[in-house]
């Protein structure tokens, strides 16, 4: 393992230097330099229990006092000036625990295969457990800080389209997960789109893990929206070339994870990465899982969102469907999701049914029904008007 990435976290983060610690350095991991690093970085976090990352001054400062003026303090500040702009430290004391964990399975392997039963061998179990349970690197937060409550955090992220954003109170928390459901062709897709370009268009990154559509027309139905033109235009080049270029501020903020049979755990790993304000999964029944049972496969990933939400501090949102209960209803309620009367609904804190009859599929209106809301509570519904050709859902049609 690259050992400067290692460094590079530990000096730019105290609960990643707290997590590996746990996990346990070693010092034969690091170079001189890096060793160097590390040990005066404990030295300050040691000193000072509020600094959240190492001081390079007095880094410097240390080095020098240590090795004095001369060509290994220099040696270790070039060590230093060479760190990564951008170290994924969830990565890095993921990769560093699994190297460890390799390690202690080696040494436990030899101690059992030589009949050695003794307190090294029962060290050695004791420590592989806790690593192959992530336990050594796990950190938890005993109680909130009034830095908790910074305005920053506080901030709702909004929802679209404006009226739905009224009637819940001007947002949802991150953290919080919403479930939009509906039957096929009721707007789902166009719903979280139209989402979506809203959220880029303020600034927030998106993440849209997309399974069912071409990646392509999931493309170009955002660009129509962003764009403001009908998606038929779009296939003209110079068309397509010109919402690019219209878009480019808010396309920026969109990222389009499209892939057959993805995981949580690999959205998880492109969340690290990316660390986007909002995750989409459209849908969610195409998440892999290991369970063979239909319905707890579906409560399984739904409740894998939910933690997708709370462990990047981002609002996700699943997309599923609505059971045949919902044929040609307007107003939908928790029991008309597929599959799923519990483990769906009570993985959400926010539940959005996309109701249609044949005459509101006619006016092209569709009936948003808010049957969960810990947003602020209040449950009901709301006429929307959908305009399919440029991925548009708003709150009163226009004329």
């Amino acid at each position: 393992m690259d050992d400067l990435k290692l460094v590079a976290a530990i000096c730019g983060s105290r609960s990643a230097y707290e997590k590996l610690n746990g996990i346990g350095l070693d010092p034969t991991d690091f170079s001189e330099a890096g060793r160097s690093v590390v040990e005066s970085s404990g030295v300050q976090y040691k000193r000072d229990a509020t600094s959240k990352k190492i001081d390079l001054d007095v880094l410097r400062s240390q080095i020098v006092r240590r090795f004095g003026a001369g060509s290994m303090a220099d040696s270790v500040m070039e060590y230093v000036a060479g760190f990564p702009r951008d170290v994924s430290r969830i990565n890095v004391i993921e990769e560093y625990r699994l190297l460890r964990l390799g390690r202690v399975s080696t040494e436990l392997a030899t101690l059992l295969a030589t009949g050695q039963h003794g307190q090294a061998t029962e060290e050695a179990l004791a420590k592989y457990k806790r690593l192959a349970a992530g336990e050594e690197a796990e950190a938890f937060k005993p109680r909130l800080t009034i830095e908790d409550y910074e305005e920053d955090a506080a901030v709702r992220v909004p929802v679209y389209p404006s009226a739905l954003n009224e009637y819940i109170g001007g947002g949802v928390k991150r953290g919080h997960n919403i479930v939009v459901y509906g039957r096929p062709e009721s707007c789902k897709t166009l719903f979280v789109l139209n989402a979506a370009a809203g959220w880029c268009r303020d600034g927030y990154k998106v993440l849209y893990v997309a399974n069912e559509e071409p990646e392509q027309d999931i493309t170009d139905r955002l660009l129509a929206r962003l764009a403001g033109c009908n998606i038929e235009c779009l296939r003209d080049m110079d068309m397509r070339r010109r919402a690019f270029t219209r878009s480019r501020k808010a396309y920026k903020n969109w990222t389009l994870f499209h892939r057959a049979g993805v995981t949580s755990r690999d959205i998880a790993r492109q969340a690290a990465r990316l660390r986007p304000d909002i995750i989409i999964i459209d849908q969610l029944k195409n998440l892999a899982c290991a369970d063979d049972n239909r319905a707890l496969q579906l409560d399984r990933v739904a409740q894998e969102v939910r933690n997708l939400a709370i462990e990047f501090k981002c609002v996700t949102v699943s997309v599923t469907q609505a059971g045949d209960s919902a044929e040609g209803k307007l107003r939908l309620g928790m029991n008309d999701i597929e599959w799923s009367n519990t483990g769906i609904p009570g993985a959400a804190d926010l539940m959005i049914g996309i109701g249609v009859n044949e005459e509101w599929h006619g006016l092209n209106k569709r009936m948003l029904s808010i049957c969960k809301n810990k947003a602020n509570g209040a449950h009901g519904s709301i006429p929307v008007w959908v305009n399919t050709k440029r991925t548009a859902m708003v709150s009163r049609v226009i004329v």
